[in-house]
């Protein structure tokens, strides 16, 4: 085959999609990633094709918007930067590089793909990487700290609350766009423009049932893989200086905002704050050291990058924002969670967490040291969670996600 992958985001995002097609080029498969010109060094390091949709101007700009994580702003501010710029570019490029074995996959913001598929007939594999863009009437995602639905909640009133968020939040942003593109290519007009986040020939969720249950009502396409699990610790090992600092005391915490926060002062001062107070050391990681405090204490360091899969075994708990890679990564290391969710996936991760019996949640503007510390010694102190985070790691060693996935995108061509 060949393959057109299309990750839209960070590292997080990008991160499951270049170990997928790492496998599928294991396979024999001729693979290309489309996404942007910023992950340019990362796919040459593993020997996958890049061809960059947007600049690295693009992609700063982005990335210093400051409503990108906004709990109610934040979508229509990735629609505004990459999704909607994305589509017509995301098409043209499958029109131009697709052959007569040609696949696509990509996730629900990458809507080019439905119009390929649609217009040109192209084979079309949506990954999900959260369950939060699979609503359900029955167990609806948590799409913000407070709303009151759940699978405890009648399901019209579960509806009608996924289909107020669809009138306020998605259609005024994505449909006029999309329909105007649709218009061009003489597709028909959609009501709804999350209906074009599936693919109706597979769509994969890329996380384990024992995590979000598959629901009677998700698509019937739908394929529960498992975690992803690919994190560069392939091609970026602990360096000395990280392994030093981890021989030198008691297992740290390790703190991270995410790989695409650049406004997070706030969160790292108030976790080296926490640190002292608990008596315990810290790791902060970001790739943007402009955010670190200046003097931080001897306990605390501060390292740009390190793969989650190596670091985590050598901690007691993890303090970040609830993104799925990161807490997919923290679930397999058996540590426990203290979640900050902002926006997007991250309140339905935390609420989840929480359910599982692994972590605790504080919104940002309760994310202070005081509380920081007390949420992380009771999770760090429990041993009802020291044994479900234990239970949960036995169940990762079962995850085969990579290769599953790979044989789902080869049946669909098939």
């Amino acid at each position: 085959m060949k393959v057109l992958l299309f990750p839209v985001g960070s590292y997080g995002d990008v991160h499951p999609y270049t170990g997928l097609g790492l496998e599928l080029k294991r396979r024999g498969h001729e693979v290309t990633v489309v996404t942007s010109q910023f992950y340019t060094e990362l796919m040459d390091q593993v020997g996958l094709h890049l061809e960059p949709i947007d600049s690295l101007e693009e992609h700063e700009t982005i990335l210093n918007d400051p409503l990108l994580f906004h709990p109610t702003r934040g979508f229509a501010t990735v629609a505004k930067h990459i999704i909607l710029p994305w589509q017509m570019r995301q098409y043209e490029l499958i029109q131009r590089l697709m052959t007569d074995d040609t696949v696509i996959v990509g996730p629900c913001m990458a809507m080019g793909l439905p119009l390929a598929h649609e217009k040109l007939g192209v084979p079309w594999v949506t990954i999900h990487l959260q369950p939060s863009v699979f609503w359900s009437n029955i167990d609806p995602p948590k799409l913000k700290a407070g709303i009151p639905t759940g699978p405890g909640y009648p399901q019209f009133w579960n509806a009608a609350f996924y289909w107020l968020a669809n009138k306020i939040i998605l259609d005024p942003v994505l449909k006029k766009t999309t329909n105007a593109n649709r218009a061009s290519l003489g597709l028909p007009p959609v009501k709804r423009a999350s209906t074009l986040w599936h693919s109706p020939q597979r769509s994969l969720g890329f996380f384990p049932e024992w995590y979000a249950p598959q629901q009677p009502d998700w698509p019937p396409q739908t394929q529960l893989t498992g975690f992803p699990m690919w994190d560069e610790s392939s091609i970026e090992p602990l360096d000395d200086g990280v392994l030093k600092f981890l021989n030198q005391g008691d297992p740290p915490i390790a703190f991270t905002p995410g790989s695409g926060m650049v406004n997070a002062n706030q969160f790292f001062a108030e976790a080296a704050k926490a640190c002292q107070q608990m008596g315990r050391r810290g790791i902060l990681l970001t790739r943007f050291p402009e955010q670190i405090p200046d003097n931080l204490p001897k306990s605390v360091r501060h390292f740009s990058f390190v793969p989650l899969s190596q670091l985590l075994p050598h901690c007691a708990a993890l303090a970040y924002h609830g993104g799925i890679g990161t807490l997919s990564q923290a679930c397999q290391a058996g540590v426990p969670h203290l979640i900050m969710p902002m926006s997007f996936d991250q309140p339905d991760n935390a609420a989840r967490i929480k359910r599982l019996g692994i972590g605790d949640w504080l919104l940002p503007k309760h994310f202070k040291a005081t509380q920081v510390a007390q949420k992380l010694t009771a999770l760090i102190e429990s041993a009802a969670v020291k044994k479900n985070c234990e239970a949960i790691a036995e169940k990762m060693r079962e995850n085969q996600c990579l290769p599953e996935a790979a044989d789902a995108i080869e049946a669909v061509v098939e």
